[in-house]
Order: C-alpha cells, then structure tokens, then sequence
C-alpha cells in the first residue's frame, strides 16, 4: 500500500511522497489497494462544497479515523470513518462526530454534541456540551459555541464568534453575538 499525498502538484510543504493528482490517482490505484483521508478545506474561502465533491470522488475507498495521540477521546464517543483529530483536541462524553470531520488543533467538543458530516472546527474553537452541528459547516478558530444551541448546515462561523442562538439557515455569521453576514 501506498503512502503520499493526492493534489494537483507535488508541494514543497509535504514530507510525503506526491502520488499524482486525483485524476491520475483514480485512474491506476484500485481502492482495494489504499485507504484515503481528504484534508483539503480550501483554506479562506471554507469551501467545504469543494471538499465534499472530492470527497465523493473517492467514496469507494476506506477512509480511516486518525487520532493524534495528543487528542483526548472519551471512550462513549462516537467517531464517523475519514474524521481527523489533531493534537490537544478533546472530545468528551457521548459526542457523536459524523464522516470526513475535521477537529483541529486544541478545539474543545463538550459532553453529548452531534457533529454532522464534513464539518470543520478550527483551532481552539470551544463546541459546549449538546450542540448540534449539521453537515457542510466551517467553525473558525477560536470560535465559541453556546450550549445546547443548534447549527444548521452549511455555516460559516467566523473566526473568535460567539454563537448564543441557534442559526437555522446557511450562511456566514460572525461577531459577538455572532450575527449573519451573507449567504
């Protein structure tokens, strides 16, 4: 099995080896033979539509959950296939995290919250304890989130925002209180 990275060129960046881009990755690499995790998130523009088409681009292999062992996991958590868990981030009791989430660094998910599929939490962001978070939803870092609040999906939370409420429609809110911007 091969280990390296997919993009549209090989980046100075990476320590791994490049394995071509995804068009020519798909063409000769049979899922039988490689798990993939999808970390692009578009950077500033929290394109997670973007991501979520590359994800279904390569739903037919495993896509494994990767823990840093830095993170710590309540053992009542639940943790969808293709999720990543970066260094420091806690995830406490009953919290359910869906497929192809990103939990970054320090972010802080309290007891019994629902993360949808293909959600992003930046770094230091604080999700208190039985918030509801639906799929396709960008939490910037340093953001705070109410408890018991609901999320809808398709969000765009600014960076260092305080979600008091729940937001029933996409969009982009940010401010404290948080506030909609746009769609």
């Amino acid at each position: 099995m091969a280990t390296g990275y997919v993009d549209s060129r090989p980046s100075r960046l990476m320590e791994l080896p490049w394995l071509g881009d995804d068009a020519g990755f798909l063409d000769s690499c049979a899922p039988d033979d490689h798990e993939i995790m999808v970390t692009m998130v578009s950077g500033a523009d929290c394109n997670l539509a973007r991501r979520a088409s590359i994800i279904d681009m390569y739903r037919r292999y495993t896509s494994p959950v990767i823990i840093s062992s830095s993170a710590i996991i309540s053992p009542s958590a639940t943790i969808g296939d293709g999720t990543a868990i970066f260094h420091r981030a806690v995830v406490n009791a009953g919290t359910r995290i869906g497929r192809h989430s990103i939990i970054n660094t320090g972010a802080i998910i309290e007891h019994e919250c629902t993360i949808g599929d293909n959600v992003f939490i930046g770094p230091g962001a604080v999700i208190c304890g039985g918030v509801t978070i639906g799929d396709n939803t960008y939490i910037g870092a340093g953001a705070t989130l109410k408890p018991g609040i609901s999320i809808s999906g398709g969000c765009v939370i600014g960076l260092a925002s305080a979600v008091i409420a729940d937001i029933k429609s996409p969009g982009t809110y940010a401010g404290s209180p948080a506030k909609r911007l746009h769609d």
